[in-house]
Parts: C-alpha cells; structure tokens; sequence
C-alpha cells in the first residue's frame, strides 16, 4: 500500500523544486494535452493497494487499485479517460455504477476507471469491483492485514509519501522463479517492508525492515554491509554510489532501520544521474 500527500509535496521547499524538475524532464505531457488540464497537478491524496499481500492468488497478480482525491469534477476526468483510450485506438464506453462515471477501454477490458467530483478509483482485473465498493460504502477489508499496514504506518511516523508492504510465506522464492537456492538467500527472512520520504527544507528517506527472526535480520544487515563495501565496484553513477554508501542501518531484534537524509544539491545530484541533467 503506497499513500502520498501529494499536496504537501507541491508546497514543500524541495518538493517544488522535485516537481520543477521532472516538468523540465517530461515536458508537456500527452496527457496535459489530451485532458486541456494536468491531472497531477489537481491531485491533493494518492493511494496505491495491490489485493493477496501473501501472494497465494497467482492467478490475480495483474490485479491493481489506485484511489486519489482531488480539485477535479467527475465529468472532467471522464472526458479525460474518453480522449486517452480514444487517442490509442481504443473503443471508450461510459456507464454508471452508484454514484460512479466509469469509464473502459471496450476492445481491452482489464483496466477500468471510475470517478465523482473529488474522487478517482482505477483498477485492473478482478480488483476493481471490490476496491469501487470499499470506497463507495466503505466495504470490509482482511482486517489482519490493514491492521499490519496500520502497525507499520505508525511506526514509520507522518511522511509526504508512506508506503507499506506485506510478504507471504516463500515470497523470494517465487520472485526468484523457483530457483532452487533461492530458499538460502538472507532475503528468504524478510516480511514485511516500510518507507517514508518527508520532503521539507531537506528529503529524509527511512525504510523498515521486519524479518522473521532477530538471526535473519542479522544476515539481512550482514548483507547490505557487503553490498556497501562493494559499491565502487558496481556498474554504479559514482554520485549514486556516494548516497548510497551514506545510508546508516541499525537494528533492533527483528527490524532493521534504513536512514538517509539528503540536500537540495545532493538531490540534484542524484536526479541527474537518474534522468539525465
């Protein structure tokens, strides 16, 4: 689950000079163009969920939601998803589901979009349905899950962009296709992953790590160390690799803490190493 304040990121010191990058990156996007406004720019909350944290419904892997509140009005952002599947070659049908305009592609019906004044739910696959009710009705959720995600949340504290992540039993070694040494790696420990970005006066990056076992957080931390150490000899943009060497890992018991905090001229450093000056 990933969760941005997306207004207070436009107000803050260096999330206007984030978003005067990226603009001067991207340009006029298509979308701009499309729609006659920029989306982004009404949006104020963003949330992105993905169902089966444990990862057993294979089958519904391509199952996706975003829910974003904003200063936008239903027929806006239907106009908006008309032109997009339109300017593909799509066939945009409009229908009505409660007090939602949805709008899909006819000729590629995995994707739906939903909107009313104020609020935006999109999602693939079997995904949409149940996501549309919760945000309609405020719909049941598996409560041991959003209690987990609760837990984390509070103990990342408040953040311009919170995200959350819950791992099933054997997720490495499906990652990893079923390589059978993939059960050896450290990672095999790890269930649970937490991340804040506070964007202020400086960008402050932390990232919890819950493993299994204090023993297996231990080898977790043992590995980045390695990784550290092995940094100037990685196929790496040199001012990346500097960041990356700054970043100070502790641990207590079972969780590990990843913590960095970087300048505006550090931050430019590395979004110039990442899109290019």
């Amino acid at each position: 689950m990933v969760s941005a304040d997306v207004r207070a990121l436009a107000h803050a010191p260096l999330g206007a000079f984030i978003a005067e990058r990226l603009q001067r990156r991207a340009g006029t996007s298509k979308l701009t163009l499309l729609c006659g406004f920029d989306p982004l720019l009404r949006l104020d909350q963003l949330a992105l969920a993905v169902p089966g944290a444990n990862l057993h419904a294979a089958e519904h892997a391509e199952d996706f939601g975003i829910v974003a509140s904003g200063r936008f009005s239903a027929a806006e952002i239907t106009r908006c998803a008309q032109a997009a599947i339109t300017s593909r070659g799509g066939d945009a049908v409009q229908t009505k589901l409660g007090s939602f305009d949805a709008v899909r592609d006819r000729k590629a019906p995995s994707g739906e979009i939903a909107a009313k004044d104020g609020l935006l739910v999109v999602s693939g696959g079997s995904y949409f349905r149940e996501l549309l009710d919760f945000a309609e009705r405020g719909g049941p959720r598996e409560a041991n899950d959003e209690r987990r995600h609760a837990e984390l949340r509070s103990a990342l504290g408040p953040g311009s962009l919170l995200a959350t992540w819950l791992l099933g039993e054997g997720w490495f070694e499906r990652v990893a296709d079923g390589e059978a040494n993939a059960r050896l790696s450290p990672l095999t420990a790890l269930r649970t992953v937490a991340a804040r970005i506070d964007v202020g006066q400086t960008a402050k990056l932390l990232v919890l790590l819950d493993c299994t076992s204090s023993e297996g957080a231990a080898r977790i931390s043992n590995l980045l160390g390695d990784l550290r150490a092995s940094l100037r000899a990685l196929p790496l943009d040199p001012a990346l690799a500097g960041i990356a060497a700054r970043v100070a890992v502790s641990q207590t018991g079972t969780r590990l803490r990843l913590a960095l905090e970087l300048n505006q001229t550090e931050l430019a450093t590395a979004l110039d190493a990442l899109l290019g000056p």
